[in-house]
């Protein structure tokens, strides 16, 4: 199981698929058609990425793969009775049997910790 998505994962899928399209020959429509994006996607992500990938997306990557940090990446956990709940940020709980591995849980937890909004495909 990978860890989701994050916004600089999708600036530099796009910025390689940008590099593609510079190195191909292909129409724009063909290219498009073969990536699964639309027209107006390619535009805008090739605007946002005039000037590379922009610092503070960087930054903030780079500040949650830190270890260091100050700032924790875990979810409040609670313990109730013999369930243990795991209260996500948009509302979901996850239930677990209290007789859960140490391990299975912490892995569980960082993985609910690193999940961030939902957000449309097309944005």
């Amino acid at each position: 199981m990978g860890r989701p998505p994050s916004p600089l994962d999708d600036y530099r899928e796009w910025q390689q698929r940008l590099e593609r399209y510079g190195g191909s020959d292909l129409n724009l429509d063909v290219f498009c058609l073969q990536e699964g994006v639309s027209r107006s996607t390619f535009y805008r992500w090739k605007d946002r990425l005039k000037e590379g990938i922009p610092e503070s997306i960087a930054a903030e990557e780079a500040s949650q793969e830190n270890p260091a940090s100050t700032e924790s990446m875990f979810l409040p956990v609670s313990l109730k009775g013999s369930p243990v709940e795991i209260e996500l940020p948009n509302g979901g709980v996850v239930r677990l049997p209290a007789s859960i591995d140490q391990r299975v849980l912490v892995s569980i937890v960082r993985v609910a910790g690193s999940l961030r909004p939902w957000r449309s495909p097309n944005s």
